[in-house]
């Protein structure tokens, strides 16, 4: 099945396999990392998807005032949305710590079949992550999945850092 997933850029084709996606992750609380934009803005996939789609794909030339830019991909598999990852091409002082190049999340009714590890696998292989060349990655402290996925695709560890209001993260560096 995961030999099968691509990443594309976000497109109004896939608008009701997304919002599935988007349902899922609500019954979790994880509404916004689904989405993907700042907190104010979780509703305009709902709203209004065109808009919501032209945002995202906006983000690589003009960040909004709270992202810096960036390229979103969804990961499709028989043109469902099965999970999204994003792609900073720069970062700033928050991202540095929490954050990093690379943040994914896998659509809760295909957890635990290697998605998060194939996008992360596919995300390195592009020409944007090519570019930075030593990619950061973040998992919280204890988040044992992301960690071994990571650590897959050859992220070393670097550090601890402790957050206030937020949990600790682990930092790692994977050079392309």
């Amino acid at each position: 099945m995961i030999n099968n997933l691509k990443l594309v850029k976000p497109s109004i084709e896939f608008k009701d396999s997304f919002m599935e996606g988007l349902v899922e992750c609500a019954k979790e609380s994880n509404e916004q990392s689904w989405v993907y934009l700042h907190e104010s803005e979780t509703c305009l996939a709902k709203q209004d998807f065109h808009a919501y789609v032209q945002k995202l794909k906006d983000y690589e030339f003009t960040p909004s005032e709270f992202f810096v830019r960036g390229v979103t991909f969804w990961a499709i598999i028989n043109n469902e949305v099965v999970g999204r990852l994003g792609l900073r091409l720069e970062l700033n002082e928050g991202l540095e710590k929490f954050g990093g190049h690379i943040g994914y999340i896998t659509r809760p009714s295909f957890r635990k079949r290697g998605i998060a590890s194939k996008m992360l696998a596919l995300a390195l292989e592009t020409d944007y992550a090519k570019e930075i060349g030593k990619v950061l990655l973040t998992c919280d402290l204890g988040n044992e999945a992301s960690e071994k996925t990571i650590v897959k695709s050859g992220g070393v560890f670097h550090d601890v850092v402790e957050l206030e209001n937020r949990s600790n993260k682990k930092r790692f560096w994977i050079s392309l």
